[in-house]
């Protein structure tokens, strides 16, 4: 019954080709080989140069209920329903009317140092990273442009892997709920223990099959008392079962229980979902949002007549504005407090003379009255080390 089931929920398509010089390969717990890429922001991608719009949105939300449902936008599809095939996913993104959005973000500091601002590039360590797990029937090959596209858009970091059995890691063996498990830990293993990024610089991104994956490792986190910074849910189901069946409880068998991990997610969940998938079902994601505890619920971004396959595609300037605004109230404010407070705690091990701070610059020491922010190096103002240590001692 288990391989039944597997067979027909897991369905790779025939491998697509990544140059290997962007490929970094992980082993999961199983001793299972998967492709995996990670995708720097640059300093000068949060442009909101844009993409190109086939839609027009009212950006009218609906009345409703249901811990959100608020959340659902009026849009006008002048082609397919996105339920067959990709709906354009990963085609022209070059071109747009988005919004713009600072290039310098400007971080606010602590009270002792209310009347200073400090502005910079984030660095790498600064910008969320984006953990995305792809949906049925795609791979790393086929979703490299669309993550490009995302960390230019959004000004994030983007790391995304194959699970076992999917695209170059077609010869590692079948697909299954529990190497999909192995998959995810092990790319998060990577982004905290080799590329020391935080947690809570961590954003889940999964899509379908990969709400799954997703949700186990939110709850994860969260249950070891170190949370992620928040959980991106596009087009997720129940569990496997509940589309077809919809059962009051997990049944034996079920794959992916998501609506069981759901309420123990202590990260920030934003829902994606078109009201006319006709393969995972709208309800689905009213159910889950339902389940996650309330201080941990997003507006989510319900999108009228979409299907499973043309969200993005289709509302591109709502869909990335609903993903900035979520970045920016949820994830980007801890990033960078704690981005800061690590820029502030190496400071204070450094030399201060005449109550100005010493920074360390490209391995050298050079004397500053200034702090600087990231790569940029943007000054601010001075700041005595006795109202640093009040601050960082917080």
């Amino acid at each position: 019954m288990g391989d039944a089931i597997s067979s027909l929920l897991f369905q790779p398509p025939p491998p697509t080709r990544l140059k290997e010089s962007k490929v970094i390969w992980l082993t999961n717990s199983y001793g299972k080989r998967i492709p995996s890429f990670f995708i720097e922001c640059a300093k000068d991608d949060r442009t909101g140069e844009g993409i190109r719009a086939p839609l027009h949105c009212d950006g009218a939300a609906a009345a409703g209920g249901g811990g959100g449902s608020g959340g659902e936008q009026h849009c006008h599809n002048p082609e397919d329903d996105g339920n067959n095939g990709g709906g354009g996913y990963y085609n022209n993104y070059n071109s747009s009317n988005l919004p713009p959005i600072p290039s310098t973000p400007q971080i606010r500091t602590p009270k002792e140092l209310e009347s200073f601002v400090l502005t910079g590039q984030l660095s790498r360590s600064g910008a969320p990273t984006l953990l995305y797990s792809h949906a049925n029937a795609e791979d790393l090959g086929n979703i490299y442009p669309w993550c490009k596209f995302l960390s230019k858009m959004l000004g994030v970091n983007v790391f995304a892997y194959d699970y076992t059995g999917y695209g170059l890691a077609t010869d590692q063996g079948d697909p299954s709920e529990d190497y999909c498990f192995a998959d995810i830990q092990a790319a998060y293993t990577y982004l905290t223990s080799t590329l020391q990024i935080p947690p809570s610089s961590i954003v889940l991104y999964g899509r379908s099959l990969g709400s799954g994956p997703s949700c186990f490792l939110a709850a994860r986190t969260a249950e070891e008392g170190m949370p992620v910074g928040g959980l991106i849910l596009h087009a997720p189901f129940l569990s496997v079962y509940r589309i077809v069946i919809d059962s009051g409880c997990t049944l034996p068998g079920d794959r992916f229980p998501n609506v069981d991990f759901a309420p123990t997610i202590r990260s920030p969940v934003l829902f994606i979902h078109g009201t006319k998938d006709s393969i995972v079902p709208f309800n689905h994601s009213e159910r889950l949002l339902d389940t996650v505890l309330k201080p941990y619920r997003a507006d989510p971004l319900f999108i009228k007549g979409m299907g499973h396959n043309n969200v993005h595609a289709s509302v591109r300037p709502l869909f990335i504005d609903r993903l900035r605004k979520y970045l920016d109230r949820h994830v980007v404010p801890n990033v960078v407090r704690e981005d800061t407070m690590m820029m502030m705690s190496n400071t204070m091990n450094m030399n201060c003379s005449n109550s100005h701070l010493m920074l360390m610059m490209g391995g050298s020491s050079t004397p500053s009255n200034n702090l600087g922010m990231g790569n940029a190096g943007t000054p601010i103002s001075r700041v005595t080390s006795k109202k640093l240590a009040r601050v960082v001692s917080r």
